[in-house]
């Protein structure tokens, strides 16, 4: 029996149907840049995530009101003389203001390199809308006036509907672009709801002799309907903020973990999600696993998911992903959270560059070496190395630092059946990699499995191809099992003898041929010739040239 599962995610559980070298970003990159990133230590809450959207949304408002006054002085200047009481130069002349406002305030926003303070932000808010609600109010104080000069009642009537119309939208729009709490927008929208009845106390202060002419104006019934108008409006307004607003808290809260804050995406597999998240209250960096919530339905898989946090967690190795935490939510997602690794993993380093230097291979195998060793004496079998899971970062001004990831297929070397996971005779592990009794479903594996893997890798490393390419999964486990492996000198001349028969005797069939574990491997790797021809030193300066060499200057971010 078969179990295939793929990933594309560098913290990703199992990935068995691998039949090239997985070349596909760490964590959705799409380039294979051994740089990241640095991550501002900040979370985010609503209140800051309400910044830069306040700002992006005046600029809307602003480019809205420009499109529709634009049109207004467009139908205005087609129609001279078309408005009632000869008021067409008034309206001209006041939408000439308000474009010129609205104008200057559109290029202060687009201007802004950063986003302005949320102090400056409400101040302009509160002046637009302001301003907009005070020209309103000066427009229709003097439509009134030309109307009752005119003695024209019926026309000054309809002129106050459609006049209610324009500040029924401006309220709605302020309800429905600017986030704000809906006490917030109710006290600004019921300010602007005053102005009709303003303008009717205004004008019988200023002109009572002209108030006696207009007085329907002034009667119970149009006040009263003009008030149910502008309340409907600001009712409509402050409901449409609120509705909003208690989104925009349900979509941030559900980007919270525990105490995480989700950032940004970094990878998707088969079996969930990795996202860059932020720990609220320490402001560190982590990378956040999700694991689907179809994935979990099975309770046997929830055990593994949680026995490989809790495997991995009680390793201390330098060189093994530290977990940090792990828990549930309210809704039954399963997630763990790991360190944050700036950096690239294997699989990326090989895509670019094919194959790499005898004495940096080896630097790199001398480490995963020492964290496997640590593993197999606490009697845990990775299972599924692959270059995918061999992750190399920067940490403690170190470069070419190794971690190896992903233990999503430990086994417990005294494990008992009643214990188990995996079922017996399932054939686990990723094929290109795969020792040849993973291949061939014996139960039985012990750290010589992983030595095998690690040979497997070093051949990629060395030689630029995996040791049994394939043109299936099958295919490539029956080679596992029975074929030979090709001379790396075949592929390579310039391959040292002793780095050779090192991966060669790491790739023997028998496993009592290997070498007996990860410290005699790590010893044998030492005394290679090629040793010391790649250090510290030598991997700063790569990793340097690879960041800012050949122009390259651009932070990759995974």
């Amino acid at each position: 029996m078969l179990a295939f599962k793929s990933s594309d995610d560098p913290y990703a559980t199992v990935d068995l149907l691998e039949l090239a070298p997985d070349t596909s970003p760490a964590g959705g990159a799409e380039s294979a840049k051994p740089c990241v990133e640095l991550i501002a230590g900040h979370p985010q809450s609503l209140v800051s995530a309400t910044v830069p959207l306040l700002h992006a949304r005046l600029r809307a408002v602003t480019i809205l009101l420009l499109a529709v006054y634009g049109m207004l002085l467009v139908w205005a200047l087609v129609n001279k003389g078309g408005l009632t009481f000869g008021a067409d130069h008034l309206y001209r002349n006041v939408t000439f203001i308000r474009l010129a406002m609205l104008g200057s305030v559109l290029t202060l926003l687009f201007s802004a390199r950063e986003t302005f303070s949320p102090t400056i932000l409400r101040s302009l808010e509160y002046s637009l809308f302001g301003a907009l609600t005070l020209l309103w109010i000066y427009v229709r104080f003097q439509s009134i006036l030309l109307g009752a000069e005119a003695g024209d009642v019926s026309e000054l009537l309809l002129d106050g509907r459609t006049a209610l119309i324009g500040l029924f939208l401006l309220m709605v729009v302020h309800g429905i672009f600017i986030p704000h709490r809906w006490h917030e927008t109710a006290s600004v929208v019921m300010t602007m709801a005053l102005a009709p009845a303003l303008v009717l106390v205004l004008f019988e202060t200023r002109h009572p002799e002209l108030a006696r002419q207009v007085s329907e104006l002034m009667s119970w019934r149009y006040v009263s309907t003009n008030m149910l108008i502008v309340l409907v409006g600001a009712v409509l307004a402050t409901y449409t903020s609120y509705i909003l607003n208690s989104l925009r808290k349900e979509v941030h809260d559900a980007k919270r973990y525990g105490q995480y804050q989700l950032k940004s995406k970094l990878g998707s597999g088969g079996m969930g999600d990795v996202f860059l998240a932020e720990h609220i209250l320490m402001k560190r960096p982590c990378a956040l696993k999700l694991i689907r919530s179809e994935a979990t339905a099975d309770p046997r898989a929830l055990a593994r998911f949680e026995r490989e946090v809790q495997a991995t967690a009680s390793l201390t190795h330098p060189h093994t992903i530290e977990i940090y935490d792990y828990g549930h939510t309210d809704d039954g997602t399963f997630y763990y959270v790991m360190e944050y690794l700036p950096g690239l993993g294997l699989d990326q380093l090989l895509a670019e560059h094919t194959s790499l230097p005898p004495g940096r291979v080896i630097y790199l195998l001398r480490q995963a070496c020492s964290a496997l060793a640590e593993a197999h004496t606490a009697g845990l079998i990775h299972r599924d190395l692959k270059p995918g899971n061999l992750y190399i970062s920067e940490r403690g001004g170190l470069c070419d630092f190794v971690k190896v990831l992903d233990f999503g297929l430990v086994k417990l070397v005294q494990e008992s059946s009643a214990d188990r996971l995996t079922a017996d005779h399932v054939i686990s592990g990723t094929p290109l990699y795969m020792a040849p009794e993973q291949a061939l479903g014996d139960d039985q594996v012990d750290a010589r499995s992983d030595l095998y893997a690690l040979g497997a890798i070093a051949y990629q490393m060395l030689s630029g191809q995996p040791p049994f390419p394939g043109k299936n999964p099958m295919e490539v486990m029956i080679a596992h099992a029975r074929e030979e492996v090709t001379p790396l000198s075949r592929h390579r001349s310039d391959i040292p003898d002793d780095l050779q028969q090192v991966v060669l005797r790491c790739l023997a069939k028998p496993a009592a041929d290997r070498y007996a574990n990860a410290q005699e491997l790590e010893q044998a790797l030492t005394a290679c010739a090629a040793a010391g021809e790649w250090d510290a030193r030598q991997a700063a300066v790569w990793w340097h040239d690879a960041c800012f060499g050949n122009e390259r200057s651009t932070i990759d971010k995974r």
